[in-house]
């Protein structure tokens, strides 16, 4: 039997037979293989950022990325170059979209959400509940993202009213519109707007925080003085989907539309003719009237906003039965952008648009918002990527559109409007001889003078709830004393066949 000391002296070799390699020596070789992995993981992602081609608009967020600045002394020096090349190889990373989906996913998988409570884009405030709001001023704000870049990617900044609310009992205006409530429903907040579980599919609502739409209302009976009874105008303001699918735990956080557009009613002067198609669109509420994923209401919804317009005009119109249905699968809108909310990108929808029977007698003619003649071209045009569907009619805003009808009838109609406008004129070919579209937010132009000179004889004013309330509002009394004077010459007469 060996002594205790023996084995000792044994145990200590075996523990130093264990760890023969010095420990720095391990983390060095740790290190090396280390580099020898991340160096070229980086070497080759620095690599395909800049052979990569860089996208110029999101589809997600609906706008147009950051574009390469333009370099002079004067910008280099002033560091406003360098700031703006920064900034476009920031927000134009290849794949960017695909990279957010994979991030959104993520978020969704940890259960990870970017606000906690009901809060507005665009602005810092907490929706409060609209009766609490003091001296009735709303709080609630569509995001911007959509509709102020100037570009149809972005389609949506109508604004939020800022104006008293309407004296009507929100308890008679919530009857009529029916807001849902169901035992499935569940309810999600991100970026002040709320997504929806019902019936098995994910929708996005924004809250409305009512207004009067006095300004609205003033600008267009200022248009009424400027051109008499010559011209008919017509006033139609969309509802947003909220009037119609928000849940009842959150009908506090929600003003009633219809008592916004009844004010608006109240203030126009009595031979302009107000729309009311809150309660046409609540009797097909549940037809698939409104997008779940996008801020828009669907081609089917303004099918229906069109038929109440061509009745109170007393003009002729088709029906739906004789209109081609095109269907695009996949359809994911804004609103996926706005919430990053997995479940809105994994519950696609269908993009379904009509065209009518005389589409191919028509003709469409393009110019810009200081009407310059541009050419030819189709209203309902081809799409890329589903995800842009909504560019199918006209191709966005930022323009001016006409389209000359087979109709002989000597009526010609102008469309003053917001990104819901577009899909309105597709179902007016068959009441109009000509119509002309010009959204309220670009138009550059006298648009007096523009009726005038092409001898408009109907205004139709259409867009949704938060324009007609808020900030866009603003627009329409710009559009009447802007660039006053002015001849407006039409270069596409030329190109006529």
């Amino acid at each position: 039997m060996e002594n205790k000391e023996v084995q000792s002296v044994k145990k200590r070799k075996r523990k130093k037979g264990l760890n023969n390699i010095p420990r720095k020596g391990v983390e060095r070789g740790f290190a090396i293989i280390s580099l020898m992995i991340i160096v070229p993981i980086f070497f080759v992602a620095a690599l395909l950022m800049v052979i990569l081609p860089r996208p110029e608009v999101s589809e997600i967020e609906k706008r147009k990325l950051a574009g390469m600045p333009e370099f002079t002394f004067d910008s280099y020096f002033s560091g406003e170059y360098t700031a703006g090349l920064t900034e476009h190889y920031d927000d134009t990373v290849p794949y960017r979209d695909d990279l957010k989906n994979v991030g959104y996913s993520f978020k969704s998988l940890f259960g990870i959400h970017t606000e906690d409570e009901v809060k507005v884009v665009g602005k810092p405030s907490v929706i409060k509940p609209v009766g609490d709001n003091k001296d009735g001023q709303s709080e609630a704000s569509e995001p911007d993202a959509a509709e102020n870049s100037k570009t149809e990617s972005q389609q949506s900044g109508e604004n939020p009213g800022t104006e008293s609310q309407p004296e009507h009992s929100r308890e008679e205006s919530s009857q009529e519109t029916s807001q849902e409530s169901s035992e499935d429903e569940e309810v999600t907040v991100e970026n002040g707007i709320i997504v929806v579980k019902n019936n098995g599919h994910y929708r996005a609502l924004e809250l409305f925080g009512g207004g009067s739409g006095s300004t609205y209302a003033e600008a267009l009976n200022n248009f009424h003085k400027d051109l008499g009874d010559s011209v008919k105008i017509y006033s139609m303001v969309a509802p947003l989907a909220s009037e119609y699918y928000t849940p009842a735990s959150y009908s506090d956080f929600n003003a009633s539309q219809k008592d916004s557009i009844k004010s608006i009613e109240s203030k126009l002067d009595k031979d302009i003719v107000s729309i009311d198609i809150t309660d046409v669109l609540g009797e097909h509420k549940d037809e698939e009237i409104y997008f779940r994923t996008d801020h828009h209401w669907t081609p089917l919804g303004a099918y229906y906003a069109a038929e109440t317009f061509a009745k109170a005009a007393g003009l002729s119109f088709k029906d739906l039965s004789t209109y081609k249905k095109n269907d695009m699968e996949g359809f994911v809108g804004t609103m996926y952008g706005f919430t990053e909310d997995a479940n809105l990108n994994n519950d696609p929808e269908v993009f379904s648009y009509y065209t009518p029977g005389n589409i191919d007698k028509c003709m469409t003619y393009y110019y810009t918002t200081d009407f310059e003649y541009t050419g030819k071209g189709r209203f309902f045009n081809g799409v890329g990527d589903v995800r842009s569907a909504y560019l199918t009619f006209m191709g966005g805003d930022e323009q001016v559109v006409k389209v000359k009808t087979d109709v002989k009838n000597g009526k010609k109609l102008l469309i003053v409007k917001d990104s819901y406008g577009n899909a309105i004129p597709g179902y007016l070919f068959g009441s109009y001889e000509e119509i002309y579209v010009v959204d309220m937010r670009y138009f550059g132009l006298n648009l007096v003078d523009f009726v005038k000179q092409n001898n408009v004889t109907d205004m139709l004013f259409t867009m949704v709830s938060y324009s007609a309330v808020g900030d866009n509002a603003d627009n329409l009394e710009n559009l009447r004393t802007q660039a006053k004077g002015r001849k407006i010459v039409d270069e596409g007469l030329k190109d006529e066949d």
